[in-house]
């Protein structure tokens, strides 16, 4: 459903073509992020796709001091929390922060981006993911998209997108909705088609798979993707996304909302099976700052709340005897709990 796109092998070549440098080993063939500095030089006769750079031109480091030497750029990334639980059997959630500003170069100010996996526990509608990007730019000009590549013409329907697989082995459905940017200021659309399926920035690479190969093979190199950007030129913007996962006439999507809590910001899933809500920090970082929710009415939610510094917590109800007491550990830097319907406030406790 959400798919790598492009090709090796076709009508543009093999290894080396012009469809490989300059769609299928970049950024924009991949369900990622791009920051488009329109006079940015990628090196040789790589094209301008507004991703991430190319870590010493794209050569491989033919040792292990090679690939460790910061002057050849190679270190792209850090993983800034990650976690999952509360059974590391099953887990009902798997959370993922990562720091990729150094992948994006000079251009970029920072990219956070993090990952919030849900096991709703529902055959019909057994899974959601949650993604949330903090994106700055040193310019306000360059462009932010945030990509989605599928094999299917994607279904646009305000600020949510419909990604169908029907093909051999498909039968599944992916339903995105776009809370941040928000909707005054959201540019959700559609790239891709006939003479557009490798897109970029006014050119489109072409690589079509060799007659039969499809058949023959596990080929997918789609055609379309979904594309999500603001419309308003600023320095910092936010991305929220929450994709759900079930089969194409099977169960209903569960009605998505946006949560704002302060410094915090994220949604709530009324999944069947229960609400899930689910927070991050606004500005990237780990906080001690105490965040207010409220939990609407109803059988409870599970709550997430990421970007939480490492020590003892307090989650309260408004109301409500009792108090949640909860450890918040490194490397997860979150905090998981029941939360019956009312108004919560979670807080630092300091000796």
């Amino acid at each position: 459903l959400a798919i790598d796109s492009g090709a090796y092998t076709g009508s543009s070549g093999q290894y080396g073509s012009p469809h490989c440098k300059n769609y299928y080993w970049r950024t924009i063939a991949h369900n990622s992020l791009l920051i488009h500095d329109p006079a940015e030089n990628f090196g040789r006769d790589y094209g301008n796709d507004g991703g991430q750079r190319l870590p010493n031109g794209r050569s491989e480091p033919k040792h292990l001091d090679a690939l460790r030497d910061p002057k050849n750029g190679y270190r792209t990334g850090e993983v800034l929390a990650q976690g999952m639980g509360p059974d590391p059997g099953r887990p009902e959630f798997t959370w993922l922060k990562g720091d990729i500003t150094a992948a994006y170069g000079p251009k970029a100010g920072a990219v956070i981006r993090s990952f919030a996996f849900l096991d709703l526990g529902d055959p019909a509608l057994p899974a959601a993911l949650i993604v949330f990007d903090r994106v700055v730019a040193k310019d306000p000009a360059f462009k932010k998209c945030w990509l989605l590549h599928c094999i299917e013409e994607p279904h646009i329907e305000g600020s949510t997108a419909i990604v169908d697989r029907a093909g051999p082995g498909g039968g599944g459905r992916l339903h995105v909705s776009a809370l941040l940017p928000e909707a005054n200021n959201l540019a959700l659309g559609k790239v891709g088609g006939p003479g557009k399926a490798f897109w970029v920035f006014g050119e489109n690479w072409p690589n079509d798979p060799p007659p039969g190969a499809a058949e023959k093979s596990s080929i997918e190199p789609g055609a379309w993707r979904v594309e999500i950007s603001p419309e308003r030129a600023a320095a910092e913007d936010l991305f929220l996304t929450v994709m759900q996962a079930t089969s194409t006439g099977g169960g209903a999507i569960a009605p998505v909302t946006r949560v704002d809590a302060g410094g915090w910001v994220g949604c709530r899933i009324a999944a069947p099976s229960g609400d899930r809500i689910v927070l991050f920090r606004r500005d990237g970082a780990a906080s001690a700052e105490t965040a207010a929710f409220d939990v609407p009415p109803g059988k409870g939610a599970r709550v997430l709340v990421g970007d939480l510094t490492p020590g003892r917590w307090s989650a309260t109800r408004t109301g409500a005897a009792g108090i949640k007491a909860l450890e918040v550990a490194a490397p997860a830097m979150a905090a998981h709990f029941k939360a019956a319907p009312g108004k919560w406030t979670l807080a630092r406790n300091f000796p």
